[in-house]
């Protein structure tokens, strides 16, 4: 039977063991990053003359996120300090180009992170992404890059150095927990958790935080090239899961690296992506993402779905529910989830 309802909704069904197929509708599908260019402008400029970015859905429809993308804005505290103007050190390159902040797959089937929310665009009373998509929230800085699962963050993925440079400062030894267990107030002035930040010279800077307790590999001062390991994704600080918070930034203003705009410039304009080629092309537009789904006996609250809590061996015929959960990010008004159940 084919069950067709609209997305995020829990399908409750009755029955004996059964197997299960899922899919987004046919139109939920991702789109490709456009690589634009912006124009020189300062902050909240909101020009929007040049050609617009296609954006996913109505720009006057926001696109739901997790509640959770809320709980990732940074705290009134937290400040970064401002870098010199000294030549980087490491790989001459000019202009400075950006690898993934991660050791991790974020595209094709055996994906294992992805982007969770970008710099937000326009103001903070309106956010947008960069494509006037609304996977953002009012005052996110940075772009988040997120963990399929809280095994891989047990496991240890590695945090790498987008660009060569020197270590500015460092923080650790934070916990990694749900901020909710002690409240924003109490991280609110370290609401990037254990962090390394990067100096590149000419007024660039990036910051890697959420790091797990324990995990930093460089001490401040040290020279870092591409690639070389910084710490491992963790869940410090002002965060409900594990992700790796990556901040750009350029004479103290937040940069998106999708544009090289500022933050707040606005949605849709055109700009030259900081990200290397061979990486900017790996990088696809998440339109709907399907983060968790599975089987249980009973309704599991977001938290147990979060940890993957589903039944791991078969459900017994008697059960008086099969429980259908769907956990999914980027929702779009009249987006639709299809679920096909099989045999037997």
């Amino acid at each position: 039977m084919r069950i067709v309802t609209t997305v995020g909704v829990v399908v409750l069904i009755i029955g004996s063991g059964l197997a299960a197929r899922v899919f987004l509708a046919e139109d939920a599908t991702e789109m490709t990053l456009p690589r634009i260019s912006i124009d020189a402008g300062g902050p909240g400029n909101t020009d929007t003359t040049q050609p617009p970015v296609p954006a996913p859905g109505s720009p006057s429809e926001p696109m739901p996120i997790p509640a959770d993308g809320a709980a990732m804005q940074n705290g009134p505290g937290e400040s970064i300090p401002a870098a010199p103007t000294e030549p980087p050190r490491g790989e001459p390159e000019e202009p400075l180009k950006l690898t993934l902040p991660l050791d991790c797959i974020i595209s094709g089937p055996q994906r294992d992170c992805y982007i969770l929310s970008f710099v937000n665009a326009n103001p903070a009373s309106e956010p947008r992404d960069f494509t006037c998509g609304s996977l953002t929230y009012a005052e996110n800085r940075g772009t988040d890059f997120r963990l399929m699962d809280y095994a891989q963050m047990e496991d240890g993925i590695d945090v790498i150095a987008a660009a060569p440079g020197t270590v500015e400062m460092i923080r650790d030894g934070m916990p990694d927990a749900n901020f909710r267990l002690f409240g924003r107030s109490a991280v609110a002035d370290r609401s990037r958790g254990n962090v390394v930040v990067l100096n590149h010279g000419n007024g660039l800077q990036t910051a890697y935080g959420h790091l797990k307790r324990g995990s930093i590999a460089v001490r401040e001062g040290d020279t870092v090239e591409r690639g070389d390991v910084l710490g491992q994704v963790g869940m410090s600080g002002l965060t409900e899961f594990p992700h790796v918070r990556f901040d750009v930034r350029e004479n103290g203003i937040f940069i998106d690296p999708f544009t090289g705009g500022a933050q707040h410039q606005g949605c849709g304009l055109i700009g030259e992506p900081m990200w290397r080629g061979d990486v900017a092309a790996q990088l696809t537009y998440p339109r709907t993402l399907i983060m968790r789904a599975g089987f249980a006996d009973e309704v599991l609250n977001r938290a147990a779905v979060e940890y993957n809590l589903f039944n791991q061996s078969p459900i017994a015929a008697q059960s008086p529910a099969l429980v259908f959960h769907v956990y999914v990010a980027g929702i779009q008004p009249g987006d639709a989830f299809v679920a096909e159940i099989t045999a037997p």
